[in-house]
């Protein structure tokens, strides 16, 4: 079952490929998405599961450059992740595909509450 709403996640992020238009972002433009999330009791360990595979799930999508998970030592309910995209428009286009294809509702009912979202730039 968990398998089967782990392929289900990837198929929907791969289906809005289609969606996507090539990108025109310079290499300046890059930003850091960094998400905060914590885990319920119940929904821990699929949440680990897909937190596991959150770098192949969006290996394909336009402007996703690279994806770090981390595991809070002390609480493992909490994850940091942070992505990095070629610009914040393109994930926020990603973000959209998950929100419409019911994904991103799913994995927020793992969640005790809405993580906390931020977009960063090196300095």
């Amino acid at each position: 079952m968990k398998n089967q709403l782990i392929l289900s996640i990837l198929a929907a992020l791969l289906v809005g490929l289609s969606a996507c238009t090539p990108s025109t972002s310079k290499p300046g433009d890059a930003v850091s998405l960094i998400i905060r999330f914590e885990a319920s009791e119940q929904g821990v360990q699929e949440f680990a599961e897909i937190m596991a595979g959150v770098s192949d799930a969006m290996a394909s999508e336009p402007g996703f450059m690279s994806a770090k998970v981390n595991r809070n030592v002390d609480d493992p309910n909490i994850f940091v992740l942070e992505e990095v995209w070629a610009t914040k428009q393109l994930h926020q286009e990603h973000f959209n595909r998950i929100n419409q294809s019911g994904d991103w509702s799913h994995i927020s009912s793992l969640l005790i509450e809405e993580p906390d979202m931020g977009y960063y730039k090196s300095m």
